[in-house]
């Protein structure tokens, strides 16, 4: 931008002062010959003097570079007259800067030698800092300078105070310099990148008038020329070397990167093409400028040591302590662990909540990529051999757990890495010299990955797979090997069915390392290259049998053109698809293949590929979600909706995807809020349907709408926590934690607008849409539940039945007669081959056979209606039950009959049940053996086994004795509810139901007074006893639902467990091996952190966490400090003075105290997060700990040893707890909640400081804390700092400097924006002097 010189105005004039005509004269005298410039300075500033002005003076620095250039000519004398009123102060120096700049600059290449006198000025005066800042008319001074280069306008900046300018000024000369080296040069002009800023072509000096100086010229011009560029490459090199404006630049780095990134790239043209730079041997340009850029990382590593002593980095990777390195990535081990859990479908991707966590321990670990990579590894395989022994459930826990191994862990790595090189790719576009050509660009965590999974190797103890998946290791790792023996590899694992047992033993040892590596190639995070790693395989060509089969596999025979025979259809369903392609192709005919055809392809989809595809998973998930929804064909007409025609189809996708494993992986890939909504479109159609329509499947079986509904209706009530009544929706909204379900369908279709009106907009995604299927496109449209008015009105009913008592049904009316219609069909099946236990069983007065078609013919009704009436057809069941109407027997009969006949009103039944325990108005049910099934048999050695499961926690397990006169009881609706799960057959064709009524089962009894859940348990464990240590494990947890104090000792077991600190424990280790232990196995002691993931989601107030995690957390602190040698009460001052072996034995001691402090804040922050999310952060953070800074009880005197440790551990806790729930990323827009919160905790800090409020804590702790908590933030989520109010952190920073912190106090500022930049300057210049 062309700079204009902004002149002495008319109305400047007319408002000067009246000395400026003395000055004048005085002026002019001094320009003639032999005068001395001392005597001039001297009568003009007893002028000034007499006339009041301070000095410096503004306006005479304007009066004098106008005057002595008014005529273009500018003598030696008056160089010296100004040289001389800048350094005797009476005129200000920057300001005569700025206005020579405006005038010497543009005319340097006519007048050379007067741009040699502005650069000597200019390296005079340019890093006088100090003496300027500290001039009286500072602020004066610095309006003008703005005035004059018009820096507010040029870089746009709203906020334009003294420090804003000061910086702005120097960034401007700095940048004049480079113009005019490039320009001279002629580097200048070569693209619009390049064009002049503040080099001006025209200048107001008289360019036709003589030349400036009288003197003979001596030397060419040129010779000359070159030694000016050569003396302003010098300056701008200084500028970057002085320690004061190198973290100036720094600022315009960080607060104006539009502007930085120009005038780099004009820096680095200058660095590569300039001859005077290349002459210059002793200037490094672009060593200078990293220096600049380093000087994050050098303020961060330096401002580490005030949260951590340096000692503490070396051991924490020491051993000697536990498994100390595990130890530091405890939280990965905690949130895999808690995303296992099958009870709820969580609300977001796993992969975004997990890959927020690595950055999180990324930053505060300190540790290179490979480092964080290897652990969140380590923790997936720890999970994987937690379960590869654990006895059967009803949930597979683990093929989730390879889930979560293979696929999730492994998109969240990649997560990772097209982040980075998303940001490198969108730097590229936005640089200057980008030619718009799309550039492979490989990031630093490319390269880190691989190193982590070398590394992951040497751990093989943990690579042995679990049985179920020996095969497809022993596959990967032939993949290589006949990779590297030069055989034809496919695709996938092997392109042809070879046989392995014709391998060597040592080849076909293929463990968990070889599957990974497959799963990162698969995504492009690796090549083929891993194949030749040390100790990757161990078998080579020489050992490859020549006879391997040539028959073609099923995968490889599909992708060459064959027809989906029933035999080919048989091999794909159980053998899962190796890339996308064969995916895509499946997907092809699944959208354009005959019905036949279609069905087998959603057959396959919904088979081995999604399950057990680890390395497609994510497509194939992908795929049947766009099938579920699929579009209104072009060629559509008439009123019926498009899905009718597709029913089979569909029905197929939803009966394949009801596998409990499947709604659980939907649930950690995020897809669970976009596959509801067309679910929502499904049941909307298919329940709206009169059921005189059926579609005939190829097993000769009728399909009826009513199916369809139902399949789809139970699937999409899974996604949420449908059977909790609203009160109790209330109090679980109390707490937000990462994998916490969704409340209600609204919610669903909220997060999935979300997801799909943001994707694509980063550069992230961008990344991701790369390696996706250009296939798939979903619409981006919102949602809402106005689109589905029979499910919006289902769904209103249902929250009224679960709150309420019914009204009475209008008899004659249409819902009367379905219910009697329901009722009459349920004592069909009761009397079907016996007599009723009563004549009347259920109110209807006709003989079962006579009714029967009258029944069905009032039945033949939408599912929408049958659904409306099912909650009065329950209310008259189990009242007619309560009065001895109905046999017990008889009512679990009904009820199975009616969910035979409906499955979608086991959503009913189990919200109805639910709601009618709540009330309270049922009379208890005797589980006796005759009227209700009978417990007794096993139930004390169930009491047994759940003692010895919590043997561990020290929690006393209440009687469980039962005599003959009272036998134990449970509420008549549960009573009723089990009586109904028992009746259905364990096979594969009912299990999908059963999870669905599972959860509901569970949280109704565990929600009931003890000893429910064990009565429960223990009529199931009759049932069926391979699932013995699942309900064991579910009745051992409901003793912590109603009892605090169990919940507070549970959570010390976690503690001391982890630390090592309980001598007396039956663990023998500590860290996350006695925390989580081995997974369920047994009756044996259930490790602390098992056992508090299935107790935490059922606690019904949970806002005492924090308080009791927080003094737990004290009390670890103490425990530690006194588990180490003995502290000195006399302080850390004092070990100087002591001889060098006990000060080294000191240091290492308070190196291993820090390091487990640390740990202890890893699980403590983790536990809150993972208990109640943001909210229960926030409470933590804006009421427990103010509180407990203003009423801490600790003890006594504690020392300043443990009061530094308690500091530290509650930094790092506040911390991680902010970090786990708000991110440290930086979001557009950024999150209300964090900064509001951040800020009132920092207003909080900020106004005890300034008070000098007296706390109850140890003045060591606070102070640690305060240092600790702030340079964690500035270290680790420098974005939070910029979300904090200005003037807070200016308070902040002057308060954070008399606590003796300046260089903490700095860095706030320099990461605080544009608003604190200014501010930021001056400290910088303060501090350095």
């Amino acid at each position: 931008m062309a700079m204009a010189v902004p002149a002495r105005t008319t109305e400047a004039v007319e408002r000067s002062p009246w000395w400026d005509a003395a000055v004048l004269r005085q002026t002019q005298d001094a320009l003639e010959p032999n005068a001395d410039p001392n005597v001039w300075a001297f009568h003009v500033t007893t002028t000034l003097h007499s006339s009041g002005v301070t000095l410096p003076s503004v306006d005479l620095a304007h009066l004098l570079v106008s005057h002595l250039f008014s005529d273009g000519n500018l003598s030696p004398t008056a160089w010296k007259l100004l040289h001389t009123a800048s350094s005797l102060n009476i005129i200000p120096p920057f300001l005569l800067l700025a206005l020579l700049s405006t005038r010497v600059v543009p005319s340097r290449l006519l007048q050379p030698k007067a741009y040699r006198l502005y650069l000597e000025l200019l390296k005079l005066n340019a890093f006088m800092l100090r003496s300027h800042i500290g001039s009286p008319n500072y602020e004066m001074t610095m309006k003008s300078i703005d005035d004059v280069l018009q820096l507010s306008h040029t870089f746009s900046q709203e906020v334009c105070g003294p420090g804003v300018v000061l910086v702005e000024f120097i960034f401007s000369i700095v940048w004049q310099l480079l113009e005019a080296s490039l320009d001279d040069e002629g580097l200048l002009g070569h693209g619009p990148e390049n064009n002049p800023r503040w080099l001006s072509r025209s200048c107001d000096m008289n360019i036709d008038g003589p030349v400036c100086f009288s003197e003979k010229k001596t030397e060419p011009k040129e010779g000359f020329q070159w030694e000016n560029t050569a003396m302003a490459i010098e300056i701008i090199a200084e500028f970057f070397q002085n320690k004061m404006t190198s973290r100036i630049l720094f600022l315009v780095l960080q607060n104006m990167p539009s502007h930085w990134g120009i005038f780099i790239h004009q820096m680095q043209l200058l660095a590569s093409n300039s001859t005077v730079l290349r002459n210059l041997k002793h200037i490094d340009l672009m060593e200078n400028i990293h220096g600049v850029v380093s000087h994050e990382c050098k303020t961060n590593s330096k401002l580490k040591l005030n949260v951590v002593p340096a000692c503490y980095y070396i051991s924490s990777a020491d051993h000697s302590y536990g498994d100390s390195w595990s130890s530091l990535w405890l939280p990965f081990d905690l949130i895999l662990e808690d995303a296992l859990d099958g009870g709820q479908v969580a609300a977001f991707s796993a992969i975004e909540i997990i890959a927020g966590l690595v950055k999180i321990l990324h930053a505060v670990n300190g540790t290179m990529w490979h480092n964080t990579f290897l652990g969140l590894w380590v923790a997936a395989l720890r999970l994987v051999q937690r379960e590869r022994d654990s006895n059967e459930g009803p949930v597979p826990r683990l093929d989730i757990c390879m889930c979560m191994l293979l696929s999730i862990t492994t998109l969240v790595v990649t997560h990772i890495i097209e982040e980075e090189e998303g940001k490198l790719i969108e730097e590229a576009e936005r640089s200057p010299t980008n030619q718009g050509k799309d550039k492979l660009v490989v990031g630093k965590r490319r390269e880190e990955l691989m190193i982590s999974l070398q590394l992951l190797g040497h751990y093989e103890c943990l690579l042995t797979p679990p049985v179920s998946v020996i095969e497809e290791a022993n596959q990967a790792a032939g993949k290589a090997i006949m990779f590297l023996s030069g055989k034809p590899v496919g695709s996938g694992y092997l392109e042809y069915d070879a046989s392995f047992s014709d391998l060597p033993m040592k080849c076909s040892a293929g463990n968990l390392w070889h599957l990974i590596v497959e799963a990162c190639i698969a995504r492009n995070l690796l090549d083929t290259s891993a194949y030749s790693w040390p100790g990757y395989v161990t078998a080579y060509d020489s050992q490859i049998p020549c006879s391997i089969s040539n028959d073609m596999s099923g995968w490889a025979s599909l992708m060459k053109g064959s027809q989906l025979t029933p035999e080919l259809v048989n091999v794909l369903v159980a053998t899962p698809a190796c890339c996308l392609a064969e995916i895509e192709k499946i997907y092809e005919i699944a959208i354009n293949g005959s019905d036949e055809e279609k069905i087998s392809a959603a057959t396959i989809l919904c088979g081995a590929s999604l399950i057990r595809g680890w390395n497609i998973q994510e497509h194939a998930i992908l795929f049947i979600t766009k099938l579920l929804s699929p579009i209104v064909p072009p060629d559509h007409s008439g009123t019926e909706s498009h899905l009718i025609s597709q029913a089979p189809f569909l029905n197929v996708l939803l009966v394949g995807i009801s596998y409990v494993a499947c709604v659980r992986i939907f649930s950690l890939h995020g897809l669970v809020p976009v596959l509801a909504a067309g679910l929502m479109l499904i049941t909307e159609v298919f329940g709206s349907c009169v059921p005189d329509i059926s579609w005939t499947l190829a097993t000769g079986e009728k399909l009826s709408p009513r199916e369809v509904f139902s399949n789809a209706f139970t699937l999409l009530l899974r996604f949420w926590r449908f059977n909790l009544p609203p009160v109790e929706q209330v109090r679980r909204g109390a707490a937000t934690p990462p994998f916490g379900s969704l409340l209600s369908p609204e919610c669903l279709l909220l997060v999935r607008n979300c997801k799909l009106a943001s994707f694509g907009s980063s550069a992230k995604d961008r990344q991701k849409l790369k390696r996706l299927s250009k296939f798939l496109s979903f619409p981006i449209e919102s949602v809402y539940m106005d689109s589905f008015p029979k499910l919006s009105f289902w769904y209103r009913q249902h929250q009224e039945c679960i709150a309420s008592t019914h009204s009475s049904l209008a008899p004659g009316g249409p819902d009367h007669q379905i219910v009697d219609a329901l009722l009459s069909m349920m004592s069909t099946k009761v009397t079907n081959g016996a007599e009723p236990s009563t004549p009347t069983t259920l109110g209807s007065n006709s003989s079962p056979g006579s009714a029967l078609d009258d029944t069905l013919m009032k039945l033949k009704v939408p599912a929408w209606d049958i659904l409306a009436a099912i909650p009065f057809v329950l209310d008259a069941s189990l009242t007619a039950c309560a009065h001895g109407r109905l046999s017990t027997c008889d009512l679990a009969t009904g009820l199975k009959a009616l969910a035979d006949f409906f499955p979608a009103s086991l959503v009913t039944i189990a919200s109805y049940f639910s709601a009618e325990v709540t009330r309270g108005i049922w009379k208890p049910a005797f589980m006796n053996g005759s009227d209700w099934p009978s417990p007794a048999a096993n139930l004390s050695l169930v009491e047994q086994q759940i003692k010895n499961i919590l043997a561990a926690t020290g929690v006393d397990v209440p009687s469980l004795a039962v005599d003959g006169d009272s036998p134990p009881t449970l509420p008549l609706p549960l009573a009723a509810f089990v009586s109904l799960t028992l009746t259905y057959r364990l096979e594969k064709a009912t299990r999908r139901f059963l999870v669905l009524i599972a959860p509901a089962l569970e949280a109704l009894a565990s929600s009931c007074a003890w000893p429910c859940m064990p009565i429960v348990a223990s009529l199931w464990i009759q049932k069926a006893k391979r699932w013995n240590d699942y309900f064991l494990f579910s009745a051992s947890s409901t003793i912590f639902h109603h009892n605090r104090d169990a919940v507070v000792q549970l959570l010390k077991c976690c503690f001391t467990s982890t630390l090592g600190l309980d001598s007396a424990s039956v663990y023998n280790n500590s860290g996350v091996s006695a925390l989580l232990g081995n997974g369920l196995g047994g009756t044996s002691p259930v490790s602390p952190g098992i056992l508090y993931f299935k107790v935490y989601r059922y606690i019904e107030d949970n806002s005492f966490l924090t308080e009791e995690i927080l003094s737990t957390l004290m009390l670890s602190v103490r425990d530690i400090a006194s588990s180490e040698c003995e502290l000195p009460k006399r302080g850390v001052k004092k070990v100087n003075k002591t001889k060098h072996g006990r000060k080294h034995g000191l240091v290492s001691s308070l190196a291993r105290s820090m390091a487990r402090v640390k740990h202890a804040a890893l699980l403590g922050a983790s536990l809150v997060w993972i208990s109640g999310g943001q909210k229960l952060v926030q409470s933590l953070i804006m009421e427990t700990l103010p509180s407990w800074f203003l009423t801490a009880q600790e003890g006594g005197e504690p020392g300043v040893v443990v009061g530094m440790l308690r500091g530290h551990v509650l930094a790092f806790f506040v911390m991680l707890s902010g970090a786990f729930a708000w991110g440290i990323d930086q979001c557009s827009p950024p999150p209300k909640r964090r900064a509001k919160v951040l800020g009132l905790h920092l207003e909080f800090l900020a106004s005890t400081l300034e008070k000098n409020t007296s706390l109850r804590c140890h003045f060591t702790t606070w102070r640690t804390y305060v240092s600790g908590f702030v340079s964690l933030m500035v270290n680790c989520a420098p974005v939070w700092v910029r979300e904090v109010d200005v003037i807070l952190l200016k308070r902040l920073s002057r308060e954070l400097r008399r606590l003796n912190e300046p260089e903490l106090a700095l860095r706030l500022l320099e990461l605080g924006g544009i608003g604190v930049m200014g501010a930021a300057a001056e400290m910088i210049i303060e501090l350095e002097q």
